[in-house]
């Protein structure tokens, strides 16, 4: 359908030709204006409705994952708690699927607001073809616990999460999947750990810093500005389910992507993230500069990439997907038809199957 394969409906065509960018921009400042007024409206609103004593940490009641097993996610869940020095972390959910003495680990990282039910066909199809697939749900998504306060989120605590997660289960010779937002998150880490790294797969995801977040670069960024804006007027009201709708998900699927989320209260990790990840000058110096070095450490990595963005929305066009050719130049590049910005959920099995056949193909040239 029309909805799988745009990752935001159909932008008219004028967005595409650079003469009109700064047109455009300029018109959106008033509807930008709006947005920030009625944001604050409904902020205000619901401080004063909402009640004061909650608990810091939430847990998704377990039978809000009853219908999951109807969607194709019927995996056995596994949970640990990370501490990094003095820090001790909520609890972490993950799924750990095919044979654990595996020689190749695939880990799975997902976006915003998916968790690794975003992920399920690939788990299955990898799985079945002998690889030990682990995805993790970051705090404050899935069936990990959620902080209900939104300045509890930050780009620190969902790196070293990661990094804990990968140190505490002991993993290496590792394929990186990441996609959407997960993108600035695993490859931070990777220039961490590079040493437990064995090759990148990139799906459909950014790596934002001052030199990618130039005025020309508005359009290819459309979808993720348009989803920032949505969170930024909404925040933790953010109507998930009609949002996915938009990107071509069914009523039946959207359940399982928000059955983590059985309140606003569960949704501060899905309000904050897209606030952590800089898409324009204005964004967290911190930040833009954890993404230069991560940016300067890729330049320099010559193990197996494989990047794989749909050819027919946004990000598979623009500036996003140029980037990261620059990086690896090496790298394989299979573009997929439709799937929008949602790959793994619309194409998981093919995007599986080529992974396989690309970690094949670099297994006999070693």
């Amino acid at each position: 359908s029309s909805g799988i394969n745009a990752e935001y409906g159909d932008l008219p065509k004028m967005l595409h030709q650079k003469r009109y960018i700064v047109p455009f921009v300029i018109l959106m400042f008033p509807v930008v204006l709006v947005f920030a007024l009625v944001r604050h409206a409904i902020s205000f609103l619901f401080r004063a409705l909402k009640p004061k004593n909650y608990p810091p940490v939430l847990r998704t009641p377990p039978e809000s994952f009853a219908c999951l097993s109807d969607l194709g996610y019927d995996f056995t869940p596994h949970y640990i708690e990370l501490s990094g020095g003095n820090l001790h972390l909520p609890r972490v959910h993950y799924v750990d699927e095919g044979p654990p003495d595996s020689d190749r680990v695939i880990l799975c990282i997902h976006g915003e607001p998916t968790w690794s039910f975003l992920y399920r066909f690939m788990i299955k199809e990898l799985s079945h073809r002998g690889y030990r697939v682990i995805a993790l749900d970051f705090i404050g998504f899935g069936k990990s616990d959620k902080y209900s306060s939104v300045d509890m989120y930050t780009h620190d605590l969902h790196t070293l999460t990661l990094k804990l997660f990968i140190e505490h289960l002991k993993l290496s010779n590792i394929t990186l999947v990441v996609h959407d937002w997960g993108g600035p998150v695993g490859l931070s880490v990777v220039k961490e750990v590079p040493q437990l790294i064995e090759s990148l797969c990139i799906l459909n995801t950014v790596l934002p810093c001052r030199d990618d977040t130039a005025l020309k670069h508005i359009v290819n960024l459309f979808h993720f500005i348009c989803w920032s804006a949505a969170i930024f007027v909404c925040q933790t009201h953010l109507p998930l389910g009609t949002l996915l709708g938009y990107e071509g998900v069914d009523g039946a699927t959207s359940k399982g992507y928000t059955a983590p989320f059985p309140n606003y209260r569960y949704k501060a990790g899905v309000a904050r993230w897209p606030q952590l990840v800089p898409m324009l000058p204005c964004g967290n110096r911190r930040i833009i500069e954890d993404m230069r070095a991560t940016k300067r450490f890729l330049r320099t990595w010559k193990k197996p990439v494989l990047m794989m963005f749909c050819n027919d929305g946004i990000s598979g066009k623009g500036a996003s997907k140029e980037l990261f050719k620059s990086l690896f130049p090496h790298g394989v590049d299979i573009p997929i038809t439709g799937g929008g910005s949602l790959l793994p959920e619309f194409k998981g099995e093919e995007l599986a199957q080529h992974l396989c056949r690309f970690l094949n193909d670099n297994k006999k040239k070693k």
